[in-house]
């Protein structure tokens, strides 16, 4: 009888550790490109190009890692930022060149912290100094829309991203369209990305 017992439990506990790990491999996972590949792509989509998000990240910037674990890895900001976005992942300290509109932005000449990448002046223009993380909104031409520093969680970065990305930002403020989002568009928008 105890065999039975144990053979039972360990059938359960591989069919439970199957079933999350199948639900895992259909979670959606954000497709991080570079920023350069972003700028081809939207170049190459023309009218039909979607926006730019690009993640501005360095590699001893602890909020960062933060915003990855909890907001990035949240399956729902994966399948907004795959489907209204060509989504970038920038190490602003990093060593990539980046070729704009016959302009060339390089990595700094310094090492370590406070390396920053040219590109970073570009993405901070019009901003009270800059940080990290910041998440920069531009359109497939690279013409900005939005720069957001600091932390915003899941919850808080959803409504963000699907305002730009939905082109409510032409035509309402975004505290009218926060207080109207969880009622009146979320669940379209829920629908629309994991139908892909």
């Amino acid at each position: 009888m105890k065999r039975i017992y144990l053979m039972m439990t360990v059938v359960l506990c591989l069919f439970v550790w199957t079933s999350c790990n199948a639900q895992n491999e259909k979670s959606s996972k954000v497709k991080w490109m570079s920023v350069q590949e972003a700028i081809n792509q939207g170049q190459k989509d023309g009218k039909k190009a979607k926006l730019i998000f690009i993640d501005c990240y360095t590699s001893w910037c602890g909020w960062c890692k933060v915003l990855d674990n909890k907001s990035f890895s949240n399956d729902t900001i994966a399948a907004i930022l795959n489907y209204y976005y060509y989504p970038c992942k920038f190490d602003a300290e990093g060593k990539e060149v980046i070729t704009l509109e016959n302009e060339t932005y390089n990595p700094s000449t310094k090492n370590g912290r406070g390396a920053t990448h040219e590109l970073m002046k570009v993405i901070w223009a019009g901003q009270n100094g800059g940080g990290y993380p910041t998440m920069s909104i531009r359109r497939g031409n690279f013409a900005p829309i939005d720069c957001i520093m600091g932390f915003l969680g899941a919850e808080e970065l959803q409504p963000v991203l699907v305002y730009y990305g939905e082109n409510f930002h032409k035509e309402m403020s975004f505290e009218k369209f926060q207080k109207q989002y969880v009622e009146q568009y979320k669940a379209d928008v829920i629908k629309k990305v994991f139908s892909k």
